[in-house]
Protein backbone atom coordinates (compact mmCIF):
# COMPACT_ATOMS: atom_id res chain seq x y z
CA UNK A 1 0.00 0.00 0.00
CA UNK A 2 1.34 3.80 -1.07
CA UNK A 3 -0.38 6.40 1.42
CA UNK A 4 0.60 9.89 2.35
CA UNK A 5 -0.61 12.27 4.49
CA UNK A 6 -0.32 16.32 5.02
CA UNK A 7 -1.54 19.72 6.27
CA UNK A 8 -0.13 23.09 4.31
CA UNK A 9 1.20 25.87 5.98
CA UNK A 10 -0.81 27.94 8.01
CA UNK A 11 -4.37 26.03 6.98
CA UNK A 12 -6.33 23.87 9.51
CA UNK A 13 -7.10 20.86 7.07
CA UNK A 14 -4.93 17.83 6.39
CA UNK A 15 -5.01 15.42 3.67
CA UNK A 16 -4.91 11.80 3.54
CA UNK A 17 -4.92 9.05 0.19
CA UNK A 18 -3.24 6.30 -0.94
CA UNK A 19 -3.35 4.21 -3.56
CA UNK A 20 -2.05 0.25 -4.13
CA UNK A 21 -0.44 1.62 -7.43
CA UNK A 22 2.73 4.18 -7.55
CA UNK A 23 3.12 6.00 -10.78
CA UNK A 24 6.63 6.28 -11.99
CA UNK A 25 7.00 9.88 -12.91
CA UNK A 26 5.25 13.07 -12.69
CA UNK A 27 1.02 12.89 -12.65
CA UNK A 28 -1.84 13.87 -10.43
CA UNK A 29 -1.18 12.62 -6.88
CA UNK A 30 1.29 13.10 -4.17
CA UNK A 31 4.66 13.31 -6.02
CA UNK A 32 7.65 12.20 -4.18
CA UNK A 33 11.15 12.80 -5.61
CA UNK A 34 14.91 11.88 -4.16
CA UNK A 35 17.58 13.66 -3.59
CA UNK A 36 19.85 11.85 -5.99
CA UNK A 37 18.79 12.20 -9.65
CA UNK A 38 15.43 13.23 -9.12
CA UNK A 39 13.94 13.27 -12.53
CA UNK A 40 14.55 9.40 -12.79
CA UNK A 41 13.44 8.93 -9.54
CA UNK A 42 10.33 10.88 -9.74
CA UNK A 43 7.34 8.66 -7.98
CA UNK A 44 3.33 9.80 -7.62
CA UNK A 45 0.84 8.29 -5.27
CA UNK A 46 -2.63 8.55 -6.68
CA UNK A 47 -4.99 9.87 -5.03
CA UNK A 48 -7.57 7.33 -5.41
CA UNK A 49 -8.27 6.49 -1.79
CA UNK A 50 -9.28 9.07 0.38
CA UNK A 51 -9.09 9.64 4.39
CA UNK A 52 -7.51 6.16 4.22
CA UNK A 53 -6.48 3.86 7.57
CA UNK A 54 -2.63 4.13 7.42
CA UNK A 55 -0.43 1.22 6.43
CA UNK A 56 3.04 0.79 7.08
CA UNK A 57 5.97 0.02 5.02
CA UNK A 58 8.26 0.44 8.45
CA UNK A 59 9.25 -3.20 8.78
CA UNK A 60 11.94 -3.91 5.80
CA UNK A 61 13.15 -0.20 6.29
CA UNK A 62 16.89 0.22 6.14
CA UNK A 63 17.73 2.42 9.43
CA UNK A 64 21.40 3.69 8.78
CA UNK A 65 23.71 4.15 11.95
CA UNK A 66 24.29 7.97 13.27
CA UNK A 67 27.22 10.05 12.13
CA UNK A 68 29.96 10.78 14.52
CA UNK A 69 31.10 13.94 15.45
CA UNK A 70 34.74 12.45 14.12
CA UNK A 71 33.23 11.66 10.53
CA UNK A 72 31.35 15.14 10.13
CA UNK A 73 34.62 17.14 11.07
CA UNK A 74 36.33 15.32 8.04
CA UNK A 75 33.36 15.41 6.02
CA UNK A 76 33.59 19.59 6.73
CA UNK A 77 37.37 19.45 5.93
CA UNK A 78 37.10 17.15 2.64
CA UNK A 79 35.00 20.52 1.75
CA UNK A 80 36.54 22.98 2.32
CA UNK A 81 40.28 21.60 1.01
CA UNK A 82 37.95 21.47 -2.33
CA UNK A 83 36.68 24.58 -2.41
CA UNK A 84 39.55 26.38 -1.35
CA UNK A 85 39.16 30.29 -1.23
CA UNK A 86 36.55 30.25 -3.96
CA UNK A 87 33.15 31.53 -3.48
CA UNK A 88 31.10 28.17 -3.24
CA UNK A 89 29.63 25.74 -0.85
CA UNK A 90 28.81 22.31 -0.56
CA UNK A 91 26.08 21.08 2.01
CA UNK A 92 27.26 18.34 4.69
CA UNK A 93 24.62 16.55 5.92
CA UNK A 94 24.44 13.55 9.07
CA UNK A 95 22.39 10.80 10.25
CA UNK A 96 21.06 10.64 13.45
CA UNK A 97 19.51 7.39 14.52
CA UNK A 98 17.29 7.14 17.43
CA UNK A 99 16.51 3.51 18.38
CA UNK A 100 12.22 4.12 19.21
CA UNK A 101 8.94 2.91 18.32
CA UNK A 102 6.96 6.17 17.43
CA UNK A 103 3.20 6.63 16.93
CA UNK A 104 2.91 8.02 13.62
CA UNK A 105 -0.37 9.88 13.98
CA UNK A 106 0.37 11.42 16.99
CA UNK A 107 3.50 12.55 15.97
CA UNK A 108 1.97 14.43 13.18
CA UNK A 109 -0.60 15.62 15.28
CA UNK A 110 2.14 17.17 17.44
CA UNK A 111 4.28 18.60 14.60
CA UNK A 112 1.26 20.40 12.91
CA UNK A 113 0.55 21.89 16.23
CA UNK A 114 4.27 22.98 17.26
CA UNK A 115 4.62 23.95 13.40
CA UNK A 116 1.74 25.75 12.09
CA UNK A 117 4.45 27.40 9.06
CA UNK A 118 5.67 24.36 8.02
CA UNK A 119 4.73 21.84 5.30
CA UNK A 120 3.82 18.90 7.72
CA UNK A 121 3.92 15.87 5.88
CA UNK A 122 4.68 11.56 5.76
CA UNK A 123 4.24 9.49 3.09
CA UNK A 124 5.01 5.39 2.46
CA UNK A 125 5.77 3.44 -0.52
CA UNK A 126 7.76 0.14 -0.30
CA UNK A 127 10.64 1.78 -2.26
CA UNK A 128 11.22 4.51 0.03
CA UNK A 129 9.81 3.43 3.21
CA UNK A 130 7.87 6.05 5.59
CA UNK A 131 9.24 9.37 5.99
CA UNK A 132 7.64 12.00 8.05
CA UNK A 133 8.57 15.49 8.61
CA UNK A 134 7.74 19.43 8.83
CA UNK A 135 9.37 21.52 5.95
CA UNK A 136 9.99 25.36 5.76
CA UNK A 137 11.14 25.11 2.45
CA UNK A 138 9.02 25.77 -0.28
CA UNK A 139 10.57 24.52 -3.31
CA UNK A 140 7.49 25.79 -6.00
CA UNK A 141 3.93 25.91 -6.09
CA UNK A 142 1.21 26.61 -9.07
CA UNK A 143 -1.71 29.32 -8.78
CA UNK A 144 -2.68 29.59 -12.13
CA UNK A 145 -0.47 31.01 -14.28
CA UNK A 146 2.12 32.11 -11.68
CA UNK A 147 4.72 30.29 -9.40
CA UNK A 148 6.03 30.97 -6.36
CA UNK A 149 9.19 29.58 -4.61
CA UNK A 150 11.34 30.94 -1.92
CA UNK A 151 15.12 30.99 -1.40
CA UNK A 152 16.12 29.87 1.76
CA UNK A 153 19.71 29.93 4.18
CA UNK A 154 21.25 30.83 6.68
CA UNK A 155 20.57 29.54 10.19
CA UNK A 156 20.66 30.26 13.78
CA UNK A 157 18.14 30.30 16.72
CA UNK A 158 14.99 31.89 17.00
CA UNK A 159 15.65 35.63 18.64
CA UNK A 160 12.36 37.29 17.65
CA UNK A 161 15.26 40.35 17.23
CA UNK A 162 16.76 42.10 13.55
CA UNK A 163 19.29 41.06 14.27
CA UNK A 164 22.54 41.47 11.36
CA UNK A 165 23.41 38.55 9.77
CA UNK A 166 27.07 37.15 9.78
CA UNK A 167 28.66 36.96 6.11
CA UNK A 168 28.83 33.24 6.27
CA UNK A 169 25.17 33.24 6.28
CA UNK A 170 24.47 36.00 3.86
CA UNK A 171 26.82 34.42 0.96
CA UNK A 172 25.11 31.28 1.74
CA UNK A 173 21.43 32.89 1.01
CA UNK A 174 23.11 35.10 -1.78
CA UNK A 175 24.25 31.57 -3.47
CA UNK A 176 20.76 30.15 -3.10
CA UNK A 177 18.46 32.48 -4.41
CA UNK A 178 21.06 33.55 -7.73
CA UNK A 179 20.79 29.84 -8.63
CA UNK A 180 16.66 29.87 -7.99
CA UNK A 181 16.44 32.90 -10.35
CA UNK A 182 18.72 31.94 -13.09
CA UNK A 183 16.86 28.60 -13.18
CA UNK A 184 13.46 29.75 -13.57
CA UNK A 185 14.47 32.25 -15.85
CA UNK A 186 15.26 29.62 -18.38
CA UNK A 187 11.59 28.96 -18.54
CA UNK A 188 9.02 31.96 -17.25
CA UNK A 189 7.92 34.45 -19.21
CA UNK A 190 9.28 37.14 -16.18
CA UNK A 191 10.86 36.50 -12.85
CA UNK A 192 11.00 38.84 -9.87
CA UNK A 193 12.44 38.99 -6.49
CA UNK A 194 10.41 39.69 -2.78
CA UNK A 195 12.00 41.98 -0.35
CA UNK A 196 14.55 39.78 1.85
CA UNK A 197 13.54 38.95 5.69
CA UNK A 198 13.96 36.79 8.38
CA UNK A 199 11.90 33.94 9.11
CA UNK A 200 11.13 31.68 11.35
CA UNK A 201 10.71 28.11 11.16
CA UNK A 202 10.47 26.63 14.89
CA UNK A 203 13.10 27.45 17.47
CA UNK A 204 15.26 28.67 14.35
CA UNK A 205 15.38 31.54 11.80
CA UNK A 206 16.84 31.68 7.98
CA UNK A 207 17.02 34.23 5.77
CA UNK A 208 13.88 33.98 3.01
CA UNK A 209 13.61 36.13 -0.52
CA UNK A 210 10.36 35.22 -1.80
CA UNK A 211 10.20 34.62 -5.50
CA UNK A 212 7.74 34.77 -8.08
CA UNK A 213 7.75 33.78 -11.71
CA UNK A 214 4.87 34.19 -14.45
CA UNK A 215 4.51 30.94 -16.39
CA UNK A 216 1.22 30.32 -18.45
CA UNK A 217 -0.20 27.41 -19.76
CA UNK A 218 -1.05 28.68 -23.07
CA UNK A 219 1.07 31.73 -24.01
CA UNK A 220 4.37 29.72 -23.85
CA UNK A 221 3.54 25.74 -24.82
CA UNK A 222 4.28 27.01 -28.32
CA UNK A 223 7.60 28.61 -27.59
CA UNK A 224 8.70 25.86 -25.68
CA UNK A 225 6.86 23.16 -27.72
CA UNK A 226 6.01 21.32 -24.88
CA UNK A 227 3.11 20.93 -22.23
CA UNK A 228 2.61 22.90 -18.97
CA UNK A 229 2.50 19.65 -17.17
CA UNK A 230 6.10 18.83 -18.57
CA UNK A 231 7.54 22.35 -18.23
CA UNK A 232 6.19 22.42 -14.73
CA UNK A 233 8.27 18.80 -14.01
CA UNK A 234 11.14 19.85 -15.69
CA UNK A 235 11.47 23.15 -13.66
CA UNK A 236 11.10 20.78 -10.68
CA UNK A 237 13.67 18.74 -11.21
CA UNK A 238 15.84 21.51 -12.33
CA UNK A 239 15.74 23.14 -9.33
CA UNK A 240 16.25 20.06 -7.03
CA UNK A 241 18.31 19.60 -5.29
CA UNK A 242 18.86 23.49 -4.76
CA UNK A 243 22.17 25.22 -3.37
CA UNK A 244 20.51 24.86 0.16
CA UNK A 245 20.38 21.32 -0.02
CA UNK A 246 23.60 20.57 -2.44
CA UNK A 247 25.64 22.78 -3.22
CA UNK A 248 26.62 26.35 -5.26
CA UNK A 249 28.41 23.88 -7.61
CA UNK A 250 26.07 21.01 -8.43
CA UNK A 251 28.74 18.56 -10.12
CA UNK A 252 30.89 19.41 -7.22
CA UNK A 253 29.28 18.81 -4.95
CA UNK A 254 27.44 16.02 -5.75
CA UNK A 255 30.89 14.31 -6.23
CA UNK A 256 32.10 15.99 -2.55
CA UNK A 257 28.77 14.59 -1.16
CA UNK A 258 29.27 11.12 -3.04
CA UNK A 259 32.84 10.61 -1.04
CA UNK A 260 32.58 12.01 1.96
CA UNK A 261 28.98 11.05 3.29
CA UNK A 262 28.84 7.50 3.87
CA UNK A 263 25.25 7.13 3.74
CA UNK A 264 22.46 7.72 1.49
CA UNK A 265 20.53 10.61 1.55
CA UNK A 266 17.51 8.82 0.27
CA UNK A 267 14.60 10.85 -0.14
CA UNK A 268 16.26 13.67 2.03
CA UNK A 269 17.09 16.67 0.06
CA UNK A 270 14.58 15.34 -2.75
CA UNK A 271 10.94 16.96 -2.58
CA UNK A 272 7.06 16.58 -2.01
CA UNK A 273 3.77 17.15 -2.34
CA UNK A 274 0.37 17.43 -4.01
CA UNK A 275 0.07 17.75 -6.95
CA UNK A 276 -3.66 18.71 -9.04
CA UNK A 277 -5.06 17.36 -5.25
CA UNK A 278 -8.05 19.63 -5.06
CA UNK A 279 -7.20 22.17 -6.83
CA UNK A 280 -3.71 22.52 -5.08
CA UNK A 281 -0.34 22.02 -6.68
CA UNK A 282 2.52 22.78 -4.10
CA UNK A 283 5.81 20.96 -3.57
CA UNK A 284 8.58 21.37 -0.67
CA UNK A 285 12.06 20.50 -0.15
CA UNK A 286 11.88 17.09 2.50
CA UNK A 287 14.06 18.53 5.08
CA UNK A 288 13.59 18.40 9.16
CA UNK A 289 12.35 14.94 8.15
CA UNK A 290 12.91 11.36 9.69
CA UNK A 291 13.01 7.98 7.36
CA UNK A 292 10.90 5.50 10.39
CA UNK A 293 11.11 1.79 10.67
CA UNK A 294 9.46 -0.02 13.49
CA UNK A 295 11.73 0.03 15.85
CA UNK A 296 14.09 2.93 14.76
CA UNK A 297 14.35 6.29 13.27
CA UNK A 298 16.69 8.31 11.34
CA UNK A 299 17.06 11.95 11.19
CA UNK A 300 18.59 13.72 8.56
CA UNK A 301 20.13 17.31 8.96
CA UNK A 302 22.70 19.52 7.08
CA UNK A 303 24.45 22.74 7.02
CA UNK A 304 26.51 24.78 4.16
CA UNK A 305 29.75 24.66 4.36
CA UNK A 306 32.08 27.21 2.96
CA UNK A 307 35.69 28.40 3.48
CA UNK A 308 34.43 30.27 6.46
CA UNK A 309 32.75 27.54 8.26
CA UNK A 310 33.41 26.33 11.82
CA UNK A 311 32.91 22.61 12.53
CA UNK A 312 31.92 22.91 16.08
CA UNK A 313 29.36 25.49 14.92
CA UNK A 314 28.13 23.18 12.16
CA UNK A 315 27.55 20.80 14.53
CA UNK A 316 25.73 22.78 16.61
CA UNK A 317 23.72 23.93 13.91
CA UNK A 318 23.00 19.76 12.55
CA UNK A 319 21.72 19.07 15.96
CA UNK A 320 19.57 22.33 16.40
CA UNK A 321 17.88 21.23 13.06
CA UNK A 322 17.11 17.74 14.20
CA UNK A 323 15.25 18.97 17.22
CA UNK A 324 13.02 19.53 15.29
CA UNK A 325 11.72 16.48 14.58
CA UNK A 326 13.05 14.98 17.81
CA UNK A 327 12.03 17.25 20.65
CA UNK A 328 7.99 16.54 18.91
CA UNK A 329 8.26 12.49 18.62
CA UNK A 330 5.77 10.91 20.24
CA UNK A 331 6.32 6.48 21.07
CA UNK A 332 4.06 3.82 20.59
CA UNK A 333 4.15 4.18 24.49
CA UNK A 334 2.47 7.36 25.36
Amino acid sequence: MNWFKYRLPNTPEVVSGGSQRIIKGFAKGFVIAPFLNPDDGLMTIPYDIHDIDFFSNQEKSYIPASTTKKDYEEEIRVIKRALGDNRGKTVAARTIRIDIRIDLDSTFDNLCSSYPEAFVFMFSTPETGTWIGASPELLLSKEGDFLSTMALAGTRPFSGTDNEWDDKNREEQAMVTEFIIETLMKRCGTVTAGKTFTKRAGQLEHICTPIRAYMPQSDLAEKYEDSFSNRLRRLLTELSPTPALCGSDRALSLDLIGKSENFSREMYGGFCGPNDINGTSVFFVNLRSAKVSHDAICVFAGGGITALSDSEEEWNETEMKSKTIINKLKTSEE
